[in-house]
């Protein structure tokens, strides 16, 4: 099998950020607690949410899990990930994609 032929490119575009809003859907765990702001939002709501993050097995993926995807394990609770994301958009610079 021949390996398949590319023609060069007409011009180079450099690479751009596309803004993307802070939700407790698409943003990591560890992305959330990084933030100071972020993380009183999510110790404010969530009580005990270092707690549960704390855990030796889940620790290490943190950066791979959102808030929202470890609902379905019974870790958050669905409404109180909604307040989350509610403060999180009033948030300047976070909650709005522009």
């Amino acid at each position: 099998m021949d390996a398949p032929l590319y023609p060069p490119s007409a011009s180079y575009e450099a690479p751009t950020r596309v803004a993307y809003a802070v939700t407790t859907a698409n943003t990591s765990i560890k992305q959330l607690l990084a933030d100071p702001a972020t993380k009183a939002i999510l110790l404010q709501e969530i009580p005990g949410f270092e707690g549960r993050v704390s855990n030796e097995q889940l620790k290490p993926h943190l950066d791979n899990f959102s808030p929202r995807s470890l609902v379905q394990f019974g870790l958050f609770k669905a409404d109180a990930l909604d307040r989350v994301d509610a403060q999180l958009r009033a948030l300047p610079g976070k909650g709005d994609a522009k």
